[in-house]
């Protein structure tokens, strides 16, 4: 029954089949959590899961094809119909219901007080402009961020008591974590005062700014715009202090261009670079001195130099997390 592989309805059943098992295909990765803890190769591990049930299904049709008569292949095309059908009907709704919640993340909210309130509410994701936001706030040690992958729940902590661990303090309040379909993580619960560095989860990026430090707890910024601050278990993410994480940032400038000069060496008084460039890209830091690469606007390096990044407890720099 060779000569059936190329018939009309054998090629329908080709085209359904791929279609039906790609659809399969990403409804089994849902289900096992394929893309679960990927960050953001997730949403690829996924797509890899309905190519290959699309691969699957087209050779199962071909020797469908071969090996069976006409009347089973076009019950078989009525059946992989239906699953195409149902498919498209589930993964609409879904596509929809993550669209209306969306919706409510993004409606305005009333103002709530400022006290801590453990019924917390959903926070629409925010978004500030780095400038505005490094500008206001003193510098403090660092950055932590909290470790979403493995703990769901970031509590938060008022007045401590010495001595205590994290176990016998009570938390004021928390931030919950959900994961999305195809991997990443968003915000599920949070207080409404919560205003936090950077937030920024489809890089998985959500950010706090370091006030101080103890041996169980660190003491973060929660609202940048009034500078309050709560603490939070130390190793329930990672804190970087600032010249690991200006390391990891795509590039810097001065907060004073007109102020502040590139040198050949981390001396006020040696000479200074010339170069026009457009970035500065941090190589290595040493004290209050930065090594970086001077880019023009492809980021390709046009030399070199080093920057007075800090003095005393100001940054004497702006960052730039993304390009």
């Amino acid at each position: 029954m060779a000569h059936q592989a190329v018939k009309p309805y054998s090629l329908l059943m080709y085209f359904l089949s791929i279609i039906a098992f790609f659809f399969l295909g990403l409804i089994y990765a849902g289900i096992t959590e394929a893309g679960k803890g990927q960050m953001l190769a997730g949403g690829a591990i996924v797509l890899g899961y309905g190519v290959i049930g699309a691969f699957i299904g087209l050779l199962l049709s071909i020797l469908t094809a071969i090996k069976s008569k006409r009347n089973l292949i076009i019950k078989i095309n009525i059946f992989l119909t239906l699953i195409v059908i149902a498919s498209f009907t589930y993964f609409t709704i879904k596509y929809q219901k993550r669209q209306q919640e969306k919706l409510k993340d993004e409606l305005p909210k009333k103002e709530q007080p400022t006290t801590p309130t453990l019924d917390a509410k959903p926070m629409a994701m925010l978004t500030r402009t780095n400038v505005e936001k490094q500008l206001k706030n003193e510098m403090g040690l660092g950055m932590f961020s909290p470790n979403f992958y493995e703990h769901k729940t970031l509590y938060f902590y008022g007045n401590l008591t010495h001595r205590k661990s994290v176990q016998e303090h009570i938390p004021v309040d928390s931030i919950t974590f959900k994961q999305r379909e195809y991997g990443g993580f968003d915000i599920a619960t949070a207080p409404s005062w919560l205003m936090p560095e950077h937030l920024k989860l489809d890089y998985d990026m959500l950010y706090f700014k370091v006030k101080s430090i103890s041996h169980d707890f660190i003491e973060v910024v929660v609202n940048t715009r009034i500078n309050q601050t709560a603490f939070v278990d130390r190793y329930a993410g990672k804190l970087q202090y600032w010249p690991e994480f200006l390391l990891g940032v795509h590039s810097v400038e001065f907060r004073e261009p007109s102020a502040y000069k590139v040198y050949i060496k981390p001396l006020e008084h040696a000479e200074t670079v010339t170069i026009p460039y457009s970035f500065m890209r941090p190589i290595k830091i040493k004290n209050e001195w930065m090594y970086v690469e001077l880019q023009d606007n492809n980021y390709k390096t046009l030399g070199t130099g080093w920057i007075r990044w800090r003095k005393d407890d100001n940054l004497l720099i702006k960052y730039s997390l993304l390009n």
